[in-house]
């Protein structure tokens, strides 16, 4: 590599992920594609991380992808949600963060935990997905991401709430209207001890139109 280039970790990038898409299978191909994603992502270029994404149809042929290229389109995925996020793109910030976690399996989905579940996994599978754990240093922060979410979630589903009954049959997030519900029904709420506290005693302080406490709550 030359050093000159190098030295420009974007320029870099672009290169080398340029050589894969000319001559590369479609499998490398699909994750160099990722790669530039996310490292468009990560450096805050939100709008050329969305045209690769839109333009690659990555969400339309995923599903028939390998389960390691699965895990590293889920994880581009919320690099491209956070990236939205501090751009001000909340809408689209909250789209590509609902199918991670709504489902209530981020951790497995992101490769940073193995959920026990009921069903009985052979030896095997869980080997498997043992190796397919992503190393601590490269975690993806779970409450970070909880928070983007579900601040995402408030800032979209309060207005719906507030224009009346009609409005709010629209659902737009089953696991914020959940929350919300369980804490507008405690008795006495404390003091927010945790991300989703914070949120949620906001979201109930701009739903009745005190957006100056909410602003304390959330920031």
């Amino acid at each position: 590599v030359d050093p000159a280039l190098e030295a420009d970790i974007s320029a870099l990038m672009a290169s080398l992920t340029k050589q894969l898409y000319a001559v590369a299978v479609d499998r490398n191909r699909t994750r160099a594609m990722l790669c530039h994603i996310y490292h468009n992502a990560i450096f805050d270029r939100w709008f050329q991380a969305r045209d690769l994404m839109l333009m690659s149809h990555l969400q339309d042929s995923i599903i028939h992808a390998d389960v390691n290229t699965q895990i590293l389109y889920n994880r581009t995925m919320v690099q491209l949600g956070l990236c939205a996020f501090r751009a001000g793109m909340i809408s689209a910030a909250h789209n590509a963060l609902q199918d991670i976690w709504a489902g209530g399996r981020a951790k497995e989905l992101l490769a940073q935990g193995i959920v026990q579940r009921k069903q009985e996994k052979t030896t095997d599978e869980i080997k498997a997905e043992k190796k397919r754990q992503v190393p601590f240093h490269m975690h993806i922060n779970m409450e970070l991401l909880e928070c983007v979410y579900f601040v995402t979630s408030m800032l979209l589903e309060i207005p719906h709430l507030a224009e009346g009954v009609e409005a709010s049959a629209r659902v737009i997030s089953k696991p914020f209207r959940r929350q919300l519900d369980f804490y507008a029904r405690q008795v006495f709420n404390g003091p927010p001890e945790n991300a989703r506290d914070h949120v949620m005693a906001g979201a109930m302080a701009m739903k009745n139109g005190d957006w100056r406490t909410c602003e304390q709550h959330v920031l």
